[in-house]
């Protein structure tokens, strides 16, 4: 058939004679071939078709009768030679054949084919005995397994009608060329090829989901120069057939098109200059005043413990009094910076200072990691004199207990990044209050100087999404291919490479901060139970120490209480009672 019939059966479903694949035919079709190529080189080779096959079957009959009535020299009348032509039996390349009633006997099966593409694709057989269709991948005609059926698009299963429709045209995209963030979209006219290029994040993510559909929908992109609710009026309109871009989903405009599900974050951010602590107390503010007296008092503890211990047996713990009661605050705070090296020779004191260092690894860990939070977390206090930028329209619509006095608007990075090293006092704003997918890109372009903070209670967004008619049915399919391309990491992969394309292809290192988590001190109430376990260890240590000392000094402190007792007893037996007299 002509190509352009053919297209326009895409997805049809038809019958056609079963040819069996015999030695016969395979040999007949390559001398076919080859005649065709040496009786005309230039032109294409024609293909046998089942019809050709029978035709060819026909006049072989027709020739078989003629020689037969020929060889006995009967007259060559035509009835003579129909009679003849009825009685034919012989194997030719459609297989057996045999005339019945002027007509070749019908084949026990037929193909069932499927017209896609350019050509016809074999999904069975119907058998005319039973009237069944089958899948008979054994049979001799076929080394494959039969396949199933494909509708108009490609799609394997049955689509609807409305994407049946789809598939028979080319949808019409409309894309937003006033988008001043070119990570997002990005529209340029190649003057040399006179072709419109579209790209950037938003493009690509709607590419991918339409790669992941079971079924095509050719498209193209069409370039708006309109505003958002425009180009939202165009689909509703029918004029174009969807919207793709940095297009804001909101209650308003679904009213008049269905949005997908959102592919950007959602949510919003602020940007604010790098902040700097110059306070010189603020090594001090990690720890509350309880927290850093108990640790001071449970470092001289330990150090006394240990003293206690060693002093009699480590000649190190020995000396002057001034030396000993150095050695008692040497020891304990030098295991602050682990930097103790006396030898210790009780396994009690060793066990005291183990469980003390673990108390003291915890310890110096949290200070350090408070600490570091204080000097680099963001600490955002809005004056009432303070002006805060944005760009997308619906921060200004919404509630962000802000004066809109204050408010200004801003078209790209440059601006952004100009208004804040101004500052609110020479005429530009103190942050940047926008959705995060613009605070990334910005992120991306200044990476150095300033960093986004999550405001406590920020105003909530819906994110981006593609705008489809009311009623299409792409939105459900496009939405589950969102859904599917975020889980398996592509849609982060493709924010990782757009959001940094513009600033040499290097992702931007940022800080995720939230203005509501700012550390605060530590108390000696969160480390209650590490000073209790160590102030038993060593109340333990020590008791256990003095028993032992009192067991092995018992027969000297026995003949000291004795000694002591004899002259208490003397004293009472013969200076008492001449006391008593005197008095």
């Amino acid at each position: 058939m002509d190509t352009l019939v053919v297209e326009s059966m895409q997805g049809v479903v038809g019958l056609k004679p079963y040819i069996p694949a015999l030695k016969e035919l395979h040999k007949f079709t390559l001398r076919w071939r080859r005649k065709m190529y040496i009786d005309h080189p230039n032109a294409e080779v024609l293909e046998l078709d089942p019809y050709g096959i029978l035709a060819y079957d026909a006049i072989w009959a027709l020739a078989e009768a003629a020689q037969k009535l020929r060889s006995t020299e009967i007259s060559q009348s035509g009835l003579m030679l129909y009679e003849e032509i009825m009685k034919s039996r012989f194997k030719g390349l459609s297989g057996y054949c045999q005339l019945r009633n002027g007509n070749k006997l019908p084949s026990r099966r037929f193909e069932i084919v499927n017209v896609i593409g350019k050509g016809l694709r074999r999904v069975g057989f119907w058998r005319s005995e039973t009237g069944n269709i089958t899948k008979e991948s054994n049979s001799p005609s076929t080394s494959h397994d039969h396949e199933g059926i494909r509708w108009p698009g490609g799609s394997a299963t049955i689509p609807k009608r409305q994407l049946i429709q789809m598939s028979s045209k080319i949808l019409r995209i409309g894309v937003p060329t006033q988008c001043p963030f070119k990570e997002l979209v990005n529209v340029v006219h190649d003057s040399q090829s006179n072709a419109t290029i579209f790209s950037g994040f938003c493009i690509e993510v709607f590419k991918a989901a339409m790669a992941t559909l079971t079924y095509e929908v050719p498209y193209e992109f069409i370039p708006i120069a309109q505003s958002y609710n425009e180009l939202i009026n165009l689909v509703y309109l029918k004029v174009i057939d969807a919207a793709v871009g940095d297009i804001k989903i909101t209650a308003n405009r679904s009213l008049y098109v269905n949005f997908t599900l959102p592919f950007s974050d959602m949510g919003i951010a602020m940007i604010t200059p790098t902040y700097q602590n110059n306070n010189i107390w603020i090594f001090l503010k990690p720890l509350q005043a309880d927290l850093w007296l108990t640790s001071a008092a449970f470092f001289v503890f330990t150090g006394f413990v240990v003293w206690i211990i060693e002093h009699p047996i480590n000649d190190e713990f020995q000396g002057s009094l001034a030396h000993q009661i150095g050695m008692v605050f040497w020891y304990s705070f030098s295991t602050l910076v682990f930097a103790h090296r006396e030898r210790l020779l009780s396994n009690w004191s060793k066990f005291v200072v183990i469980i003390w260092v673990f108390v003291v690894l915890i310890l110096t860990s949290s200070y350090t990691a408070t600490l570091t939070s204080m000097l680099t977390i963001q600490q955002i206090q809005l004056g009432s004199n303070d002006y805060v930028g944005f760009h997308s329209f619906v921060i200004a619509t919404r509630n962000i207990n802000f004066d809109n006095s204050r408010l200004k608007k801003f078209n790209s990075p440059e601006e952004y990044a100009d208004a804040l090293s101004k500052g609110s006092e020479k005429g530009g704003v103190s942050a940047i209050l926008d959705e995060i997918p613009y605070v990334k890109i910005f992120l991306a372009h200044y990476p150095a100087h300033y960093t986004m903070v999550v405001p406590k209670n920020p105003p909530s967004t819906n994110g981006f999404g593609f705008a489809f008619p009311k009623g299409s049915p792409l939105v459900a399919d496009i939405s589950r291919a969102i859904v599917s391309l975020r889980e398996e990491g592509k849609l982060k992969m493709l924010e990782d490479y757009w959001f940094s394309y513009f600033s040499s292809n290097q992702p931007s290192a940022y800080m995720n901060q939230d203005s509501s988590s700012i550390p605060s001190s530590l108390s000696v109430k969160r480390f209650g139970g590490l000073f209790l376990i160590t102030g038993i260890s060593s109340t333990l240590v020590l008791s256990i120490f003095f028993l032992c000392f009192v067991y092995r000094k018992r027969h000297a402190l026995r003949g000291f209480v004795t000694e002591k007792l004899e002259f208490l007893k003397g004293y009472i037996h013969y200076y008492l009672p001449t006391l008593l007299r005197n008095h």
